[in-house]
């Protein structure tokens, strides 16, 4: 479970550097906020399976490590297989709460 929390860790840090540069890329490209709500979901979910982790950080079993990464890969190929819809989602979001 260690690798586990390692492997959440980087994770968490590198949605955060990414928010960072969307936040400073948004000056320039005012469209860049729709990475947001994506970036959000992501950030929330690896926390929670972070958290997950340390709780079951006394098992030391490869089922849980494997468990781990297969949770953490799901929403990566989701991402990846639709993107257009979860653009057009954010837009629509976005445009709500700017309305």
């Amino acid at each position: 479970m260690q690798q586990l929390l390692k492997i959440t860790q980087i994770l968490i840090f590198t949605i955060l550097i990414l928010v960072i540069g969307v936040f400073i890329w948004q000056f320039v490209n005012p469209f860049a906020q729709i990475l947001f709500f994506p970036l959000l979901f992501l950030s929330v979910y690896y926390l929670l399976i972070h958290l997950f982790a340390k709780l079951n950080a006394q098992r030391t079993s490869k089922v849980w490590l494997y468990i781990g990464v297969f949770l953490i890969i799901i929403p990566l190929i989701a991402y990846a297989t639709n993107y257009r819809h979860i653009m057009e989602f954010s837009l629509n979001i976005l445009t709500s709460f700017t309305q």
